[in-house]
């Protein structure tokens, strides 16, 4: 995830199985990953306002979406997310 997400290479990311994850969220995780002592680890991982009430996607991937609300991360990198937080 520290990579490739929010760097705008979504190059890396073709061909390869991927999950959405809040653009905040990741922001939040790297500042805690470059300075743990200074920054706290983020709290929870919500995807839930990326899906309607009907649990269709709210995002326009193709018109601005990725990289400023939303980060695709490797399926990998989910996986691991996964096990450290409980999903809402």
């Amino acid at each position: 995830m520290q990579e490739n997400a929010l760097n705008g290479n979504t190059a890396l990311l073709e061909n390869v199985a991927c999950a959405l994850v809040p653009a905040s969220f990741v922001r939040e995780w790297k500042l805690w990953i470059l300075r743990p002592g200074h920054h706290p680890r983020p709290a929870f991982l919500d995807n839930l306002p990326f899906l309607c009430g009907h649990g269709l996607l709210t995002l326009d991937l193709n018109g601005g979406d990725l990289d400023r609300t939303v980060c695709l991360v490797r399926r990998p990198d989910w996986d691991a997310l996964e096990d450290l937080y409980v999903m809402i």
